[in-house]
Parts: C-alpha cells; structure tokens; sequence
C-alpha cells in the first residue's frame, strides 16, 4: 500500500507540474505570437500549445522513470536547488551588503545550501520512518 501511496502521489505532482508549465507555456507562447500581428497570434497560439504539451507530458513522464530508476536524482535535484537558494541568498539586495561577495565565498554559499537540502532531506527521511507504524 505505501508504494502505491508513492506512486498515486508522485503522479499528482507530476500532473500539477504539467498544468504550471502548460500555464507558463501558454504565457510564453501567446507573448512570441504576439510579435507576429494580429492576423496570426491565433494560430501561431493553437500550433505552439499542439507542439509543446506533448512535449512536457512526454518529458515529464520521463524524468518520473529516470526518477524511479534512480532515485539518487531526486537527492540530485533537491541539493541543486539547495546550492541555487544559497547563490540567491548571497546576492540578495537586503543582505548582500551584510554578507562576503568576494573570493571564494559564492561556492561557500552554494554548498551550503546544498548540504542543508540534504540534512533536512534525510532528517525527514528519519522522522518519517519513525513516525510510521511497522505492520506485519
């Protein structure tokens, strides 16, 4: 049953990520047929959405089966963020004139940000396991 949870859950978020980046689509997508005049925005909008949904529903299925594959990517991915969130932390205009820029101090943030991804990941991990009862 708790695979199937998993699985029910990782395909939710799959799909709520398809509408996001349809919805995101659909803003790129009429913006470029926007250049184009008046006379084609409508078609050019129509083509570019019968062109790209394929696209992320098949990219995103995918990524889900690379995902299942190896699961060390969605570790992968979540310290990559990490590492993004603490380049963003750092350049911040409300703390940046509080914190080093120079040097080596950008990786500094970066890994750090990327190794408290990983702790807090693999605490939840922990807190989860404890918190659910062994059934027999």
């Amino acid at each position: 049953v708790q695979a199937a949870d998993r699985l029910w859950s990782a395909v939710k978020t799959i799909v709520v990520a398809d509408v996001v980046m349809s919805l995101d689509n659909v803003i790129g997508i009429a913006a470029a047929a926007q250049q184009a005049g008046e006379k084609h925005e409508v078609i050019l909008v129509v083509f570019g959405l019968l062109l790209s949904v394929p696209i992320i529903v098949l990219g995103s299925q995918l990524v889900l089966k690379l995902m299942e594959r190896f699961p060390v990517i969605i570790t992968l991915g979540g310290m990559l963020l990490g590492w993004i969130a603490g380049g963003m932390l750092q350049t911040d205009a409300a703390l940046a004139p509080w914190l080093p820029q120079d040097g080596a101090w950008p990786y500094v943030f970066g890994v750090a940000g990327a190794v408290l991804v990983l702790l807090l990941g693999r605490g939840v991990q922990k807190w989860r396991s404890k918190s659910r009862p062994i059934r027999s």
